[in-house]
């Protein structure tokens, strides 16, 4: 039998020992509290610090005049396109075959059989644009105004004149020039001749192969356009023949999904000819 003093002893030690772990994990449990609440402390600091920063970089440093205008006529800029693409490049078309509710500009016509049609738009593209540039005109006025509201709210004085639009249709893109000087002042001062946006669109070749497409048919009074898809593999071309004689074309940029829709009539055989 052991001594008591000996069990006691142990008992004691297992005690001790028992409180010293328990110091122990409760010590570490106070330190990485601690170590928390200093985290959240800084990312706090950090936060209140940074954040105006960040605030600042996005609302105010970078803001860009641009990205601003092209945000408020871009979807003007391409609702229109569709509508005029429809429509031959006319708002309002003059001597065109209804199809489908839809008035289609004969952009080459003869009224005459046997003979091949007049062209009735020599610039298609330069029409285009111009007819763009008149229905874009009250909206680029309003994005141009509405910008230095803008400027205006960020603190800045901003000093500007009349505002002019001019639409053109180049390779790969719709460019529209905002031709108004504009001059802004907060810590320092930043002068714009103008500003250009830039909407990506194919229009520009569509519109180039219509025009060759009408060259052929007012000298040969059709057109192949096998040739056409060949040379441009983006490019699909449909010919819908009517009653009347008449040819309703299609083009298709089949990666964009862009199409431009004209009517031709040219060099027509009547019903019937070359029977006996």
């Amino acid at each position: 039998m052991k001594p008591t003093y000996i069990v006691e002893s142990r008992k004691d030690y297992k005690q001790k020992l028992g409180n010293h772990i328990m110091f122990v994990m409760q010590k570490r449990g106070q330190i990485a509290l601690y170590v928390i609440i200093a985290i959240i402390i800084v990312a706090a600091i950090l936060v209140i610090f940074l954040v105006p920063n960040l605030r600042t970089n996005i609302t105010g440093g970078e803001f860009s005049p641009v990205s601003y205008l092209k945000g408020c006529i871009g979807p003007e800029v391409n609702s229109n396109i569709e509508l005029l693409a429809k429509q031959g490049g006319y708002i309002n078309p003059e001597g065109f075959i209804l199809h489908e509710g839809t008035k289609i500009k004969y952009l080459c016509y003869t009224a005459k059989d046997y003979e091949t049609c007049v062209v009735q738009q020599p610039m298609i593209k330069n029409h285009f644009e111009k007819e763009l540039n008149s229905i874009l005109e009250a909206r680029a006025n309003n994005c141009a105004r509405n910008l230095k509201v803008e400027y205006e709210k960020r603190g800045y004085s901003v000093s500007s004149s009349s505002v002019e639009s001019q639409v053109s249709i180049i390779p790969s893109k719709i460019r529209i020039d905002f031709l108004t000087p504009m001059t802004i002042t907060k810590e320092s001062t930043s002068t714009y001749k103008g500003f250009e946006v830039e909407i990506p669109s194919e229009m520009y070749e569509l519109l180039l192969t219509a025009q060759s497409i009408i060259d052929y048919e007012s000298t040969y009074g059709d057109s192949e356009t096998t040739l056409y898809m060949q040379y441009y593999p983006n490019l699909k071309i449909e010919k819908l023949q009517v009653d009347d004689g008449s040819t309703i074309y299609t083009l298709t940029n089949v990666v964009s999904k862009e199409s431009f829709t004209f009517a031709s009539r040219s060099l027509v055989w009547p019903p019937g000819y070359g029977l006996r």
